[in-house]
């Protein structure tokens, strides 16, 4: 490769986002909200870890772009103590510089620059790139849906008898008791630090809960807490009107374990009160994933018989109907490699992001539902 090339963020290159929008726009398959300056601007630069700085990986000839890796600072909790971490979104190499070692480029700078990295939504060229820089693969995140009204969701999934026989036959399970308040999403954070000593995730300080739900250009969320006798739960949702169909997504679900069941109850009493068809939550550790099982809700990852839109604007069954995860860590990998300790959901990873039509079309309207 040509010595002047250059890998680097994009603030440190001087390469503005205008630019890096029209890459995007340009070499992408179809239109995504970063092609929306507002987007763009929440999702790289107002982002809490980012300070203001676009820290998306740019590699540059000749002042032009050969590929971008969009990232997000975030700091990173693994084996008890705080590591530099990043959450890597949408990875985009020209078509005329692949073969070049531009990805080659853009994860050696990224595995020089921040101890633990994770992606979503890796593909089939791009995962050799991945596992060659030593990073894991899931193929699957588990996500978990739990089905109100079989009908009205008919359109959008794959339903087998058996699965028609289980909905038919789900009765409300008897749940702990519990007491639900509305709060704002920041005042959740004590909740979320209760999880740093037991799992390794992101870190879900205040700022940054309030820079992902209560500052969203788009989407409109609802947090709340839940106490269980002596538990506390933080939950976050976000339901979503879509052809005819709402859809209740668990956004996060984080604090005492053990009340996680109670948690579960007001989860489902309030898809039930907003008249949701469907709902789901997307959780890689089964230590909280688990108690959603025992209480009917299908693992697309295991259930066949069942399967569910994966993507909503509009709706779109894919095969998986989940997406895939790459996680590597500079010192720790055996620790991060325990999946049951790794806490990703939806909330993590650009895995809640409208598309372009979705941004416009709901922010013209002067928000999300």
């Amino acid at each position: 490769m040509s010595s002047s090339i250059q890998v680097d963020n994009a603030a440190e290159l001087g390469v503005g986002a205008g630019a890096i929008q029209a890459f995007f726009a340009e070499h992408w398959k179809r239109r995504i909200a970063l092609e929306v300056p507002s987007f763009y601007r929440w999702q790289f630069t107002e982002a809490p870890a980012n300070a203001g700085r676009d820290r998306c990986c740019v590699v540059v000839e000749d002042s032009e772009i050969l590929g971008v890796m969009g990232l997000n600072e975030r700091p990173f909790r693994l084996g008890g103590s705080v590591r530099s971490g990043a959450e890597l979104t949408t990875w985009i190499v020209k078509e005329g510089a692949q073969g070049r070692g531009v990805g080659k480029r853009i994860l050696s700078y990224l595995q020089s620059q921040y101890d633990v990295l994770l992606g979503m939504g890796i593909t089939a060229a791009a995962l050799p790139l991945y596992r060659g820089r030593g990073f894991a693969y899931l193929r699957q995140i588990p996500r978990f849906v739990r089905v109100f009204d079989a009908a009205a969701i008919a359109p959008y999934a794959q339903i087998d008898r058996l699965a028609e026989s289980l909905i038919a036959q789900h009765r409300a399970p008897s749940f702990p008791a519990y007491r639900a308040e509305s709060r704002s999403a920041p005042d959740l954070a004590p909740h979320a630090e209760r999880m740093e000593t037991g799992f390794n995730l992101f870190v879900r300080d205040a700022e940054h809960l309030r820079w992902r739900y209560e500052e969203h250009p788009v989407f409109s969320y609802r947090a709340f807490q839940v106490e269980g006798g002596d538990t506390r739960v933080g939950i976050v949702l976000r339901v979503d009107d879509v052809e005819g169909m709402r859809v209740v997504h668990i956004m996060d679900c984080f604090g005492d374990e053990e009340g996680v069941p109670a948690a579960l109850g007001f989860i489902e009493e309030f898809c039930r009160d907003e008249g949701a068809h469907v709902a789901d939550f997307y959780c890689t550790t089964p230590r909280m994933s688990r108690h959603f099982c025992y209480r009917g809700w299908f693992s697309v990852e295991n259930d066949e018989f069942f399967r569910f839109a994966h993507l909503f604007h509009p709706p779109e069954l894919r095969e998986p109907p989940t997406t895939s995860l790459a996680y590597w860590s500079r010192d720790a990998m055996p620790a991060l490699m325990d999946v049951g300790q790794m806490y990703v959901t939806k909330q993590d990873l650009d895995l809640d992001r409208p598309t372009a039509a979705t941004y416009e079309a709901r922010a013209g309207q002067g928000g999300g539902v």
